[in-house]
Order: structure tokens, then C-alpha cells, then sequence
């Protein structure tokens, strides 16, 4: 897995949303705070462009996106 783009909600304290490729499919992981290693959620977007994963996790950090479940 590599990472290969982060997105950071302001007025936070580091949450932030990760953006990957795993395997040629692209996906993001959404973290809590600056020091969380572990992701509170995981989207995979097999069949979706870098660019479609990307602006999921710009949308979660702008706060357009909301997570659920």
C-alpha cells in the first residue's frame, strides 16, 4: 500500500483523510487526530480514478462529505 496524498480538516486536531492505491485500486483512510495510527474508516473505490478518491477525501475534509457507519 502506498500513500499517496493527505487531506487535513482545519479547525481540528489532525484529523485528516489519506488517500492510497493498494493492488491498481484507490481508496482513503479517515483518521481522527494528529497521533491516531489506527483509521476510524476505510473506502475502496475499485473501478473509481485517483482523481474520484482524491475528491472523496477533499469533500471529508471540507466537511461536504459525511461519513456514516
Amino acid at each position: 500500500m502506498k500513500t499517496l496524498q493527505t487531506f487535513y480538516k482545519e479547525d481540528t486536531d489532525g484529523a485528516r483523510a489519506e488517500v492510497f492505491e493498494e493492488n491498481g485500486v484507490y481508496g482513503v483512510h479517515y483518521y481522527m487526530g494528529i497521533g491516531d495510527a489506527e483509521w476510524f474508516k476505510r473506502d475502496i473505490f475499485a473501478g473509481k480514478s485517483l482523481h474520484y478518491a482524491e475528491d472523496a477525501a477533499e469533500n471529508w475534509a471540507l466537511g461536504i462529505k459525511t461519513l456514516n457507519g
